[in-house]
């Protein structure tokens, strides 16, 4: 019995000690995390716009929207600009996608990551796709990739309601 309780005291000592240079170094490391990630985010923009100051992309309050795809929103010029993560087949794909405030026509697409099967799904991150969106409505009919319309299609409906939160902000 007494070798249970020393067990225990143990394991829970441990365990704490764990923990708490676990929250220690997570402390550490997330300003880090956060500014590499931000400065990632700031590279495709400027792919999307290589003409662009950083300074430029300004940053849209999204606290108002209530969407689970909508990460972030920026304005350049005429164009806003969404970061949407949107689900898929397996772990769903990332995005940016910039929307003309004056005509709702995508004008840049740039696919950040997808999760999703190998071939098919990954398609979503091809030229072919990229090019039947940019140029047409945002809020109206674009294709998805046949074969792969549980990766593709997610992306289409994200593309929908970034149009129609264009349409609010204008």
């Amino acid at each position: 019995m007494k070798k249970v309780i020393h067990l225990t005291l143990f394991l829970a000592i441990v365990s704490v000690l764990a923990g708490g240079a676990l929250a220690f170094f997570n402390e550490i490391t997330e300003p880090v995390i956060a500014k590499n990630n931000e400065e990632q985010e700031r590279q495709s923009l400027l792919e999307m716009y290589p003409e662009a100051d950083p300074d430029q992309f300004v940053s849209v309050d999204t606290s108002e929207l209530e969407s689970t795809t909508i990460n972030k929103i920026y304005q350049y010029d005429d164009v806003y600009i969404f970061n949407m993560s949107v689900a898929g087949y397996k772990d769903g794909t990332t995005f940016l996608v910039s929307i003309n405030a004056d005509d709702l026509t995508i004008d840049k697409f740039v696919a950040i990551s997808n999760g999703d099967t190998s071939g098919l799904g990954t398609q979503v991150l091809e030229d072919p796709f990229k090019e039947s969106l940019e140029g047409n409505p945002a809020d109206g009919q674009l294709d998805t990739i046949s074969g792969a319309t549980v990766s593709s299609q997610p992306v289409v409906d994200g593309i929908h309601e970034a149009a129609s939160v264009v349409e609010q902000l204008d």
